[in-house]
């Protein structure tokens, strides 16, 4: 009698479930590094956000947009909407489209001539929960970080 090489029912029955338990196992570590990696593109973000308006301060002695309208960015706008083509003209910064992350400018939120800038995700970005980024610039140069659950 000859025997055939290949696999039983039963081993691939267990190669399979071994599998699916990984598979399982490893989907809430994948959450997490996603969570984190939007986390960390909406602080980059923040930051390079913050520095174009401080230096559009600096040169034209109010911030972007001097029109004193708001700008929003979301994250399912083309990228050729006007908006981010003022942000990469006056700013010098490129807003990413489609990466599930929004953005809204308010350049005289508070009648004192300071600006306020968001970024926000609708699910969480960080750790604790915090769904939006909120840096508010004064015009004697300080700033406050705000991380709020949306």
């Amino acid at each position: 009698m000859r025997r055939q090489s290949g696999f039983t029912l039963v081993e691939l029955m267990v190669v399979i479930a071994i599998v699916g338990i990984l598979a399982v196992t490893a989907l809430p570590f994948y959450q997490t590094w996603q969570q984190r990696a939007y986390g960390s593109e909406a602080t980059l973000m923040m930051k390079q956000l913050v520095d174009g308006q401080i230096m559009y301060y600096l040169e034209n002695g109010k911030f972007f947009p001097p029109n004193q309208d708001s700008i929003e960015v979301y994250a399912d706008d083309p990228q050729d909407k006007d908006e981010i083509k003022l942000i990469l003209e006056h700013l010098k910064i490129t807003i990413p489209t489609g990466h599930h992350l929004n953005y809204s400018i308010y350049p005289n939120f508070d009648g004192n001539g300071n600006c306020q800038i968001q970024i926000s995700a609708a699910f969480p970005l960080f750790r604790d929960g915090a769904k939006m980024i909120l840096v508010v610039l004064d015009k004697t140069g300080q700033t406050s970080y705000q991380m709020t659950g949306g």
